[in-house]
């Protein structure tokens, strides 16, 4: 409905663009942001994730996996809000007795070929998931007691707000018709051997945007009827209990990795950012007609990772030297010239800021290692040089004398490019040499995971919770250190699973003993506490080693939202609707929420 905005070109029956508009193969086409011609005036336009035809839909190979446009698809199961708590969204209850949690699902809800959603195309996913590794699995069962009800039994006590998170934020989308052969040869599996075949087998296969057209496998509100490289074409799912909700009949989602949408959103050809505010800067930029909506302190804050593998960076006086060198300030400046809405981390404790009181104490945090938010160079001077580094020339050198260069990885999306260049002109400045590699969003992640890098930008969190598992979640979204079991000393990051840090909370420096720590096992265990208080214990201990030994460090929170077009669409503020949720314009969207105000 946006603007002059347009279709690339008309969709045939299997869904991909035919000449008039691209290729049969869905690989090309591209918007006519000049005629308009083809766009209906009954479409919502908003940016998401990357186009349809460089993505795939099997969750287990995640790889090119499509996780935003999952997001737009699949019917979520549970979801984290910001009070701290995890509420049914697909579901319609979720209890919990002893070490058993019941999932309770509707009936009426359907896959877009026409097939009953049931739990079983859960229970699916689920099965697969404990089966890959049974042993290390922290889930003793998975049950199927009917079409509509699971029962998932851990294997120690763990608390129930943890059960529920266990789910959180995952999604349908194992159906039946697909998966249930793996699940089969996983059952029949007799060895590790002969379920690592399985799953070997199980990464190989693809589900094409194609096959998900014309297999009808989603089960969302909108299903997908077209795509190409510029768009992916969806329309309304009349057999979704949600239908009835709203008047929108089609909708039209714009590559955000692709395509400019700045330009889209200043020259009215969007409609709606479902997970993002506008900046200061944007909103003098944008129609009229374009709003804040609604403004959610989010849980997502950003970081840059320490390779422990370089030998500079395995110091810890070096460390904490670049994090004084710093102003995240200036970093996030740049950051909202690119659309982000957000603030400085205030304290290097991984958690975002909001949960501080309820996971740690206002006395706990006043006691931690207090960094600059704005640069301190005679401090970052004081720890090099204590180091045995010194300054020729205006550059800094090892205790050896000889010169040395960080690589700095991140992603080609403008935020993080700006936050990268600011932080790395910065290191440059004060005479630590860096360089920069810039990597396409496409292959960011599987490049990053090879982790040949010094210093590298990532999100800092694993799951959409308020919750210090989403953070100190043992991967590389938390603070990855590796697989404990192993057998090595350390991690793929050189990050040792046992460390020592002080006795006193706040201190610099170790005096005597120390107290000894498994930062990788601790946060195995943190999702597996049996208690409220465990929780808050073992976070305790990790937002101590993270803020003494800066594994990373974390230099912005971002707030989220969403805005759009209020003069042609009615879109819920929160008034109505509890939206303190993650991507609250894509939540009120799956649910029927959001409907034009045409008369």
């Amino acid at each position: 409905m946006a603007g002059t905005a347009g279709l690339a070109g008309c969709f045939d029956s299997s869904g991909q663009t035919t000449e008039d508009g691209g290729t049969e193969d869905g690989t090309d086409g591209g918007t006519n942001t000049e005629s308009g011609a083809g766009l209906a005036d009954d479409t919502l336009d908003y940016p998401a994730g990357r186009p349809a035809t460089d993505v795939q839909f099997n969750r287990y190979s995640l790889g090119n996996y499509a996780h935003t446009l999952q997001d737009q698809l699949f019917e979520e199961v549970a979801r984290g809000y910001a009070d701290g708590t995890v509420r049914p969204d697909l579901l319609d209850d979720m209890s919990v007795d002893g070490r058993t949690l019941t999932l309770t699902f509707p009936e009426g809800f359907k896959w877009w070929n026409g097939d009953d959603l049931t739990a079983e195309d859960y229970y699916i996913g689920l099965e697969i998931d404990r089966l890959q590794s049974p042993e290390q699995s922290p889930i003793e069962s998975n049950t199927l007691v009917d079409d509509y009800t699971i029962e998932r039994t851990f294997k120690t006590a763990v608390s129930p707000n943890l059960m529920k998170a266990n789910v959180a934020e995952t999604f349908v989308n194992t159906p039946r018709s697909i998966y249930r052969e793996y699940l089969t040869r996983y059952e029949e599996a007799s060895n590790e051997s002969e379920r690592e075949s399985v799953t070997s087998d199980l990464l190989d296969m693809s589900i094409t945007t194609q096959q998900l057209i014309d297999e009808g496998l989603g089960n969302a509100l909108y299903r997908v009827t077209g795509f190409n490289s510029s768009e992916t074409v969806l329309e309304k799912f009349e057999d979704h209990p949600y239908a009835s909700r709203t008047d929108i009949p089609k909708v039209r989602i714009i590559p955000e990795t692709t395509a400019d949408v700045e330009s889209l959103s200043v020259n009215d050809q969007l409609d709606m950012n479902p997970d993002v505010l506008m900046s200061e800067s944007q909103q003098s930029r944008y129609p009229d007609n374009i709003e804040n909506v609604y403004r959610l302190n989010w849980f997502r804050t950003q970081k840059f990772t320490f390779n422990f593998k370089n030998e500079h960076i395995a110091r810890l006086p070096v460390r904490r030297a670049i994090v004084n060198a710093v102003d995240f300030e200036s970093m996030v400046a740049a950051m909202r010239q690119a659309g982000t809405v957000g603030a400085p981390a205030e304290n290097q404790t991984a958690l975002r800021s909001t949960i501080h009181e309820e996971y740690l104490g206002e006395d706990f945090v006043d006691q931690l290692i207090d960094y600059p938010v704005g640069k301190d160079l005679d401090a970052a001077t004081q720890l090099l040089e204590d180091a045995g580094y010194t300054k020729e020339n205006g550059t800094w050198v090892d205790p050896d004398g000889e010169s040395f260069t960080f690589t700095v990885l991140t992603q080609n999306n403008n935020t993080q490019v700006q936050a990268t260049k600011v932080f790395n002109d910065q290191l440059n400045a004060f005479g630590l040499q860096t360089e920069i590699s810039t990597v396409s969003s496409t292959d960011y992640y599987q490049r990053l995971q090879t982790y040949e890098a010094d210093i590298f930008w990532i999100w800092h969190v694993a799951k959409a919770l308020w919750h210090p598992t989403a953070y100190f979640s043992n991967n590389f979204y938390g603070i990855e250190v590796g697989d404990p079991s192993s057998g090595n000393e350390t991690g793929p990051t050189g990050k040792p699973f046992t460390t020592t840090i002080p006795s006193e909370v706040g201190a610099t420096e170790i005096s005597g003993s120390g107290k000894e720590i498994q930062p990788a096992q601790l946060m195995n265990d943190l999702p597996n506490s049996e208690s409220a208080e465990q929780v808050k214990e073992r976070t305790r201990d990790l937002v101590q080693w993270f803020n003494y030994a800066l594994p990373d460090f974390v230099f912005v929170e971002e707030d989220s939202g969403y805005w759009g077009d209020t003069q042609d669409f009615s879109m819920p503020t929160g008034d109505d609707y509890e939206l303190n949720t993650n991507r609250p314009g894509e939540f009120s969207f799956k649910n029927g929420w959001i409907s034009s105000n045409s008369q």
